[in-house]
This record gives C-alpha cells, sequence and structure tokens, in this order.
C-alpha cells in the first residue's frame, strides 16, 4: 500500500472515529430520559473536545502529513492506557478499542475487551473498581505512524 494510500486510512479512521465519539456523547447526553447535571456537561465538553481533536488530526493529516502524524501520534498515545482505581478513572477511544487488562477486584482475572469510541473519567466518585489495561489498536497505529513519520521524512 502506498504511502498516500496508508494516510489516507489513518485520516478516514480518525475522523470517523472522532464523528462516531460525538455522536454516542450526544445521544448519551441527550436522547436518554437524562437529567444533564453540570458536572455532567463538563465532561461531555471534555470528550468533545478529544474527539474533535482526533477529527483534526484526521484532516491535517490529508492536508500536511508530517504534522498530521505528529498530532495523530499525541492523539493515539491519549487512547493507548485505560484504568480505574479507586476513585480515578481514565479511559479516552476515538476509532476501535481492543484491549487487553487486568481486573483486580475479586482476584486476578485478565481481560479482553472491545469497543467503539468511548469516554470514561472519573474524579472522586469511588466505582468500586480495579482495572488497567491497553489499547492494542492504538499501540499497533502509533507503530505504523512512526514508520510512516519516517518515509514522509525522507
Amino acid at each position: 500500500m502506498s504511502t498516500k494510500n496508508q494516510l489516507l486510512a489513518l485520516a478516514l479512521y480518525q475522523i470517523i472515529g472522532g464523528l462516531l465519539g460525538i455522536a454516542l456523547t450526544v445521544w448519551v447526553m441527550f436522547g436518554q430520559d437524562t437529567t444533564v447535571t453540570l458536572p455532567a456537561l463538563r465532561l461531555s465538553l471534555v470528550a468533545g473536545g478529544l474527539y474533535l481533536f482526533s477529527i483534526l488530526c484526521g484532516r491535517l493529516l490529508l492536508r500536511q502529513p508530517g504534522r498530521g502524524l505528529r498530532f495523530s501520534l499525541l492523539n493515539q498515545v491519549l487512547q493507548v492506557l485505560l484504568f480505574s482505581f479507586g476513585t480515578y478513572g481514565y479511559q479516552y477511544v476515538a476509532g476501535l478499542r481492543l484491549s487487553v487488562g487486568v481486573d483486580m477486584v475479586g482476584g486476578w482475572v485478565f481481560k479482553f475487551r472491545m469497543a467503539l469510541s468511548s469516554f470514561h473519567f472519573s474524579l472522586d466518585s469511588d466505582l468500586g473498581q480495579k482495572y488497567i489495561g491497553l489499547n492494542l489498536v492504538a499501540l499497533f497505529l502509533i507503530f505504523w505512524m512512526e514508520r510512516l513519520l519516517e518515509k514522509v521524512r525522507t
């Protein structure tokens, strides 16, 4: 596959992942019988900002490949680690998540999880979870982008 086609595939992945994330966030916030609180609205704006960043990374890949790859690497790094310990939790995925991790609530249980664009952030709200995982799709994309960045630089 040519470098141009690889950049196009990455751009489409990031744009579609960001659009899907925004759509799911709006659906969760307003598509159900949910009371929208100020903290929930703030977190939704943070999630929307991250999904918008993914869309912008995709567009930048098409216009300025070198710069787009650097920003896209940052976007994927933000998606590699997901965790929930005590009152703290973080998960951001714009696109596809295939993750492996360890759930430590009732012992050490290895888990394989799959999801589409998702966002979770918790601070000072004990969910009773103890989980740490790695998004394998984000790791794969980071390695792929590193190789593409070397090709674009030469």
